[in-house]
């Protein structure tokens, strides 16, 4: 098996290229003469050492380098160009792989007490492109195949010995692939180690890193996976409902496995499962594909030598995931926890029982299942909240393995709730024989002056129950067409039986294709036509796609205003979402009228909606906080908080968003350690909810790094706002508006240790990258503006001739 050396974390003598270096002293001596190394082209050239042979990711050795900080690849390549100077003649073993990073060709030896141990890695030529037919390299007898798909991380084929020994074989495409290689590398030694018996889980068997093209090698399933295996045999409904029930439940107690070690698999649909028979017709489910899986942090992890980065690297691409199967929450932005591995659960078994991997868990589905436990489990797996997805995937095992113990029990509880009924009608016939004849008189004697009464009371009842019935209506059919559009419109787009086989929409294109369909689909029900843009409205918020937030919020409100009037609670909603919106583009006059309007008017008709309440405070709060008034915000942001604990004290996420914008107003009105007692809370429940990265974390990270800059506890921030950056990037994007902001707070950090010179790069970039977003008069530009100025008079200041007087 090819693996890298590795000495762990001991010090010691190391040999290579005609060169030693001495981790006590972190010195480099080459053919006798000792050279000086900085500290991170030592750390850079200890990494490659401990990994000679592997390639190693520029990430990695960025991390290495610069533990904590955010630079450039530049700095990486300037860091290696002086190596391969103080290298000399061997210089050239630091190899450049194009597209991944560097690696490290001599023979090494590494010496920790006086007896030595060493590997050499031999070096292979760069190969072609691979192709059908051609051999498999560093694997001598074997032979590329056919193509079998494309994982997360890679391209899968084929290949095949002349004696008919078959693997799957899963190439990396580029320096994300290569990182998803070594996750599930490391994944799959967690899993050998902590749970050797998870046998319906399928792992590596063996791994090329040492040069490209690199591979994992892993089983191969000749029946293909559950889609391909279903058509084979003319499709899932011709296999009894029993023998689908055992495939799931088997799935579901190998997911419960994973996530009994922490392991959350994250991409849960029919191209990663492999039914696989035990003989005797019995089939099970095998579960594959740990590409984008992720482990939470364990000290099992550190004791194998495996690092948290390597092991729950969670930099996914738009495309990551089926929509199909993704949780509500995870579309919404949010990390993929071990709920949302559940919540696919809920999505496969229903495919199952109705025996179609094409359907979508659509309004309605409920009239496809005909057995009521099967439409209770899909329902608990599948709910749409995930504080309501109140099951595991052990329970959901459990529950379709004793189905029919189930059944039996409910057929009881329901003879004996007949029984009781039974009895108690029996009663109650008799009481009623022995007191007719004395309420008779009595009844006879009050008709005559009920009766006009009755008519007064059933008109009134009539027109009372006509009225609750138009709600009702009303307020099923607005459900009925959110859900419709969503399950229907984005997630049909993303059923991956209605693409072309070519191209597998983003979460974006799918919500931008099925915007289109609104006019159609809704043009003769205005109100329902406005709550689902209001919802639209909200997912282009928190994409940070504010124009078009703000479009669909606009045609909204003046749906909700000419069809139900201001004194409605949506059309108050409405219009302090759009403030909201509005506030977040710096249009603050616009924003202002709006709140103040609707406060306005709800203070006139008395409404004490607890929904718009929390709405209107918390529109008015970030108002205050973006316009910097933080003394007149503080009631509005308290109040949010009072608000939401009152309408939904369960809601973590919401609570979340709510005391982080008063801890934000307490720390820029410099109340920083009052700030940071709401951060330390704050976090804890980021822990609770097992949220390690999503764009909410992401967002409080920076804003907690900030406060702790205040705090003058740089080192703190320094870890804190570039982990946030890192994370950043990788999920959003470097131009991203929250990435900004992020290396914005970077750049202070920078410009508060007076190192000006290192700021003004990210100020540029941040500059420019909002003009071209936002507009040279956005807030946002203008801040970074400033920023960038003040840098730049910051760095200049120590240059002749250019003092302080030269930025005025």
């Amino acid at each position: 098996m090819d693996r890298p050396f590795d000495a762990g974390t001991r010090a010691g003598l190391w040999r290579f290229a005609g060169a030693e270096l001495h981790d006590a002293d972190s010195r480099l001596r080459v053919e006798g003469r000792d050279q000086v190394l900085d500290r991170s082209s030592h750390e850079i050239l200890r990494y490659l050492l401990d990994r000679a042979g592997e390639v190693v990711t520029k990430d990695e050795l960025l991390e290495a380098g610069w533990p904590g900080r955010v630079v450039s690849e530049n700095s990486l390549a300037k860091a290696v160009s002086r190596l391969r100077l103080a290298l000399g003649e061997q210089g050239g073993a630091i190899r450049a792989v194009h597209g991944y990073g560097y690696r490290l060709v001599a023979a090494v030896d590494f010496q920790a007490l006086p007896e030595a141990s060493a590997t050499i890695v031999s070096e292979s030529p760069v190969l072609a492109p691979l192709r059908e037919g051609d051999p498999l390299p560093l694997r001598t007898g074997w032979r590329i195949g056919p193509r079998l798909g494309e994982g997360s991380t890679g391209v899968i084929h084929l290949a095949q010995t002349e004696q008919g020994e078959a693997r799957a074989i899963k190439f990396a495409t580029g320096e994300g692939g290569l990182r998803g290689l070594k996750r599930e590398i490391a994944l799959t030694r967690y899993i050998r180690e902590v749970k050797p018996d998870l046998e319906d889980v399928a792992q590596v068997i063996d791994w090329n890193l040492s040069q490209p093209p690199f591979f994992l090698e892993l089983p191969h399933f000749p029946d293909g996976h559950l889609g391909q295996w279903a058509g084979a045999r003319g499709g899932l409904a011709t296999l009894d409902l029993q023998a689908r029930i055992g495939l799931c439940t088997r799935l579901c107690e190998a997911v419960a496995g994973l996530h009994e070690i922490g392991i959350i698999h994250k991409d849960l649909k029919p191209e990663n499962l492999y039914p696989v028979c035990d003989g005797e017709g019995q089939w099970r489910i095998v579960l594959a594909d740990l590409g984008a899986g992720g482990a939470l942090s364990s000290p099992r992890l550190s004791e194998l030598g495996l690092t948290f980065s390597i092991a729950a690297d969670t930099a996914t691409s738009p495309r990551a995931g089926s929509l199909l199967y993704l949780a509500p929450e995870v579309i919404a932005g949010e990390a993929p926890t071990q709920r949302s591995d559940v919540f696919a659960l809920g999505v496969l078994l229903y495919q199952l029982v109705v025996g179609d991997l094409r359907r979508s868990l659509a309004p309605g589905w409920e009239a496809d299942v005909d057995d009521e436990l099967l439409r209770e489990d899909i329902a608990l797996a599948a709910a749409s909240n995930p504080l309501r997805r109140d099951i595991d995937a052990r329970t959901l095992a459990q529950r379709l393995h004793t189905l029919a113990a189930r059944h039996e029990q409910l057929e009881h509880e329901r003879s004996h709730a007949l029984a009781v009924q039974q009895q108690a009608r029996q009663l109650a016939a008799l009481k009623q024989k022995r007191r007719w004849l004395l309420a008779g008189m009595g009844v006879l004697t009050a008709f005559l002056a009920l009766s006009l009464w009755q008519q007064v009371r059933v008109q009134n009842a009539r027109d009372a129950a006509e009225a609750a019935s138009r709600v009702a209506h009303e307020n099923a059919a607005i459900a009925d067409a959110v859900n419709r559009f969503f399950n229907q419109d984005v997630l049909g787009s993303a059923s991956p039986y209605a693409q072309d086989g070519n191209h597998e929409p983003t979460i974006r294109e799918a919500v931008d294709h099925a915007v289109m369909r609104i006019d159609e689909r809704l043009r003769d029900q205005p109100v329902v036509e406005a709550s689902v843009r209001m919802t639209i409205g909200q997912v282009y918020g928190e994409m940070m796609q504010i124009a078009k937030a703000i479009e669909q919020e606009r045609r909204a409100v003046t749906l909700y205003e000419k069809h139900l009037g201001l004194d409605d609670p949506r059309t108050q909603q409405g219009r302090y979402r759009l403030a909201t919106d509005l506030t977040d583009d710096s249009r603050f006059d616009e924003a202002r009228r709006i709140i103040d309007t609707t406060d306005a008017w709800r203070r006139k008709t008395g409404g004490a909606d607890v929904e718009t309440t929390l709405l209107s405070h918390r529109a008015s709060c970030y108002w205050h906080i973006r316009r910097e008034e933080y003394a007149a915000g503080q009631s509005a942001c308290e109040g949010a908080i009072a608000s939401q604990l009152a309408l939904n004290a369960d809601d973590r996420n919401a609570l979340v968003k709510a005391r982080a914008n008063l801890a934000v107003l307490h720390s820029r009105d410099g109340r920083f350690a009052q700030a940071e007692e709401q951060f330390v809370e704050i976090e804890k429940d980021f822990r609770a909810l097992g949220d390690q990265d999503s764009p909410t974390r992401l967002r409080f990270s920076y804003l907690h790094g900030m406060n702790l800059l205040e705090l003058a506890r740089y080192a703190e921030a320094a870890q804190t706002l570039g982990a946030a950056y890192r994370g950043s990037v990788a999920a959003l994007g470097a131009d991203n508006p929250h990435t900004l902001e992020i290396q914005m707070g970077l750049a202070r950090l920078h410009v508060m240790r007076a190192h000006h010179a290192q700021a003004v790069p990210l100020l540029q970039h941040a500059y420019a990258a909002y003009a071209r977003q936002f507009g040279e008069d956005s807030h946002y530009t203008l801040d970074a503006r400033n920023a960038l100025q003040a840098a730049l008079c910051g760095a200049n200041s120590g240059k002749a001739g250019q003092g302080p007087a030269a930025c005025r």
